[in-house]
């Protein structure tokens, strides 16, 4: 009987330490409390940078002289000590300047779509209808180019001798916003993001 109930007791206990997924509301304040000693880039970072940088290029008005805004996706180098697609941040700048009718972006220029060009190659093929397929001189060539840097420097933080050391994180996402007629720069923008804390991302 003994052996039986430290079995279920140990059943109990490893049921209790597995736990199981939780999904996390972004909404609830609760899970800023969750995150708290986060040290890598994460969804309120590129939340609150995206939403800065908008902010930043809306106040700057930099497509008011510009009658169709069109924008080429530029290099962004993530060169943190962290792996992750620097996409988090940019889709979500993306999403607001298209789906707000400020700027359009040129997805055929930088390969991110092959389809309009996979449809052009079929121009002579008689299987398909030739009304259906685009026509020369129909692709809108960008007059904009964004691209941008995401920098991380890490500094030891003293602290006395019995403590475990910590680190303060320093990262910098940095973004510019290129005329392409020109070659010049029409708005740039930096925002730091600084952490501190024992377990910093390190190469």
């Amino acid at each position: 009987m003994k052996k039986l109930l430290m079995l279920v007791a140990c059943c109990g206990i490893l049921a209790g330490c597995g736990g199981g997924t939780r999904v996390i509301d972004t909404n609830d304040s609760r899970a800023v409390a969750d995150m708290r000693d986060v040290m890598e880039l994460e969804y309120r970072d590129w939340e609150r940078t995206a939403e800065h940088m908008l902010d930043s290029m809306m106040k700057n008005r930099v497509f008011a002289n510009t009658k169709n805004p069109v924008i080429a996706m530029g290099p962004m180098v993530n060169d943190t000590m962290q792996r992750f697609d620097t996409d988090m941040l940019v889709r979500r700048i993306r999403v607001y300047l298209v789906n707000n009718g400020h700027a359009q972006f040129a997805t055929n220029f930088t390969g991110e779509d092959t389809t309009s060009n996979a449809v052009r190659a079929q121009r002579g093929n008689a299987e398909f209808d030739v009304s259906t397929i685009a026509g020369t001189g129909t692709l809108v060539a960008p007059n904009f180019s964004l691209s941008g840097k995401m920098l991380q420097r890490n500094i030891p933080v003293d602290t006395c001798w019995l403590c475990a050391s910590k680190t303060r994180v320093e990262y910098y996402l940095q973004m510019v916003l290129t005329d392409v007629r020109t070659g010049l720069s029409v708005w740039e923008e930096e925002r730091p993001i600084i952490k501190e804390g024992r377990r910093a991302p390190t190469w």
